[in-house]
């Protein structure tokens, strides 16, 4: 799992890997993300923008929006705690 970090921002790179790895490194990434924290998630997966929405729907957190360039997906969401 390769992750850059910046201030409230963390870049989350699973390219390459298939359903459902890129939720699952996302979830591990999430345990120690800070409220407001908003997660970039760059993959290559035709179904990580389906398989996001639902995490991000059963995580209550904010999704923030996908965007498809070529094979690349970057989806956006941010943490939000209850």
């Amino acid at each position: 799992m390769k992750y850059k970090s910046k201030k409230n921002e963390v870049i989350l790179d699973v390219r390459g890997l298939e359903c459902p790895i890129p939720v699952l490194r996302a979830r591990k990434l999430a345990q120690s993300a800070n409220n407001g924290d908003k997660i970039k998630v760059i993959c290559t997966d035709p179904l990580a923008e389906v398989d996001f929405q639902h995490y991000c729907k059963q995580e209550k957190y904010k999704y923030i929006g996908c965007l498809k360039e070529n094979d690349q997906i970057t989806i956006e969401y941010e943490i939000v705690s209850n």
